[in-house]
């Protein structure tokens, strides 16, 4: 019994850490990255194989193409590679290459990744981790200035002037 206690407790704490990284992933950009590659693939196509197959990311196993019972699935299953992608726990990509670099992987040439990219609105040499990266929105900070109340004797006027530090 305090075997299987254990057991649970060093999955459960194994587990954690992944599902925690994966929440760090932008949705928005993971939806917009999975319709390039749709773009890409040629999903929108009539009767493309993308689009017979409901897999808009071309997916493959092994040698063959996976075809799905609809689209939603093969959108799910193209979200879920994206999200992997996005989260750094990719077997096949890392964070540190660029688009183009992820294109020559996924379909075998340049032109995947210049759609991919231009659906973006980034440039292929773009990282992954560039476009994925979450940025906190940081407070602008504001410099406090001093200012001096100077009177001009001649003319009774009274002027603020910045003064110097």
């Amino acid at each position: 019994m305090k075997n299987t206690r254990a057991l649970l407790l060093l999955a459960a704490l194994m587990i954690i850490p992944i599902f925690a990284r994966a929440q760090a992933v932008d949705s928005e950009k993971v939806n917009s990255f999975a319709h390039g590659v749709a773009l890409a693939e040629g999903f929108h196509v009539p009767h493309s194989l993308p689009a017979r197959n409901h897999n808009p990311g071309d997916i493959k196993k092994g040698d063959r193409y996976i075809h799905f019972r609809n689209d939603a699935e093969g959108w799910a299953a193209l979200r879920t590679q994206v999200t992997k992608l996005a989260a750094g726990q990719s077997k096949h990509y890392r964070l540190s290459m660029t688009i183009n670099q992820v294109s020559k992987i996924y379909a075998g040439d340049y032109r995947w990744g210049k759609i991919v990219a231009k659906s973006l609105g980034v440039p292929p040499t773009t990282t992954l981790k560039a476009y994925f990266a979450h940025e906190e929105p940081v407070a602008p900070t504001v410099a406090m200035q001093t200012y001096v109340m100077v009177e001009l004797p001649t003319a009774g006027i009274v002027l603020p002037i910045l003064a110097q530090n």
